[in-house]
């Protein structure tokens, strides 16, 4: 499978977030906690316009929320840790909300 350099962003975002030692201690609400930021950390990578633009904010809501679903899986099972799982995971979330990008 070919990714795009939005999923591997995505990907080594998530992977920084869960090899931090403080991850184990996270909550869920903790991780829902970090959308803001995570989502303007995908906003800056792909310089969209959701200001200007709803199918760019619908389609980087999608990607930011895939990102958050990921580390809610790594938290439930430190088996999903895994680069191949993360990468593929994101890149199914990004490719099904793709508008294109």
């Amino acid at each position: 499978m070919n990714y795009s350099v939005l999923a591997v962003h995505c990907a080594s975002l998530c992977l920084d977030i869960v090899q931090n030692p403080t991850f184990n201690d996270l909550k869920h609400e903790d991780i829902n906690a970090m959308y803001r930021d995570v989502y303007l950390l995908i906003r800056e990578r792909t310089s969209l316009l959701p200001e200007k633009h709803d199918r760019e904010k619908v389609f980087l809501c999608n990607v930011t929320n895939g990102v958050i679903s990921v580390l809610h899986q790594c938290q439930r099972y430190p088996e999903a840790r895994d680069v191949n799982w993360v990468l593929t995971a994101i890149a199914l979330r990004k490719e099904k909300s793709n508008g294109g990008y």
